[in-house]
């Protein structure tokens, strides 16, 4: 095979799964939360996105070559799965729970209008707190498990368990679920706040938030970032597990 075709094939892989697994979807995300479940459209949606897994799967298995252990059993996680496991664990932190932080905490960042007024109720909210700003914090550090040992082999100081190898789908499946429903939902947000059509996508005063907020409105470009960083690190973790 040529030198560059295989680089080619890769990102083209890629890419395609990308396109199957959070864009082609489109509304998924959505239909599920809001309970559609008797939608013509769903079944397609679900098979656009398996495909895209399976896309992956299979781009990662063309592209990756099985790597040497070191003395206590764990493999060294390659540059790109480190950075795109440091990007799922750093940016709903600095994308998420820092705006949330300061908006609980009164300060209106990136905030005007009626939604500014607003900020005052949420200091007083537990489910705030630990939901929207302790949660992506304590998913950031579990993410980093992905390119740990910890995540590969369990703790020694773990009762019953330690020593044991830890099961990749194990790491893998949560990563995956998670990644999908943020980067498909900041897929489909971003786009529409692209072509300046979300108050279609969010119907029912969904969006009067957004009225002169930038910062609520960057909440979607954030969850398409995390979303792609998270499935990259899941994709870095099988990489990584291919013994």
């Amino acid at each position: 095979m040529r030198p560059h075709l295989r680089p080619a094939l890769l990102t083209a892989g890629f890419a395609g799964a990308a396109a199957l697994a959070l864009v082609a979807p489109g509304n998924l995300v959505m239909r599920l939360a809001f309970g559609k479940l008797d939608d013509p459209a769903l079944g397609r949606q679900l098979l656009l996105t398996v495909l895209g897994l399976l896309l992956a799967l299979a781009t990662v298995r063309y592209g990756t070559r099985p790597r040497e252990p070191r003395p206590d059993g764990t493999v060294r996680p390659s540059p790109w799965a480190r950075a795109a496991t440091w990007g799922a664990a750093g940016v709903p932190v600095l994308g998420f729970s820092v705006p949330h932080l300061l908006w609980g905490l009164g300060v209106p960042f990136g905030v005007a209008g009626p939604s500014a007024a607003g900020l005052a109720d949420l200091s007083g909210s537990p489910v705030y707190w630990g939901l929207l700003v302790a949660g992506p914090v304590a998913g950031g550090l579990l993410t980093l498990g992905l390119i740990s040992r910890w995540g590969q082999i369990v703790p020694g100081w773990v009762p019953w368990a330690g020593g044991r190898r830890v099961p990749t789908g194990l790491a893998v499946v949560p990563a995956v679920a998670v990644g999908l429903l943020v980067g498909q939902y900041g897929t489909m947000m971003t786009g529409c706040l692209a072509f300046g059509i979300t108050r279609t996508c969010a119907p029912e005063g969904g969006a009067d938030a957004l009225d002169g907020s930038w910062a609520f409105a960057g909440t979607y470009p954030i969850f398409l970032a995390w979303g792609l960083c998270l499935l990259g690190a899941a994709i870095g973790y099988v990489h990584t597990r291919r013994l």
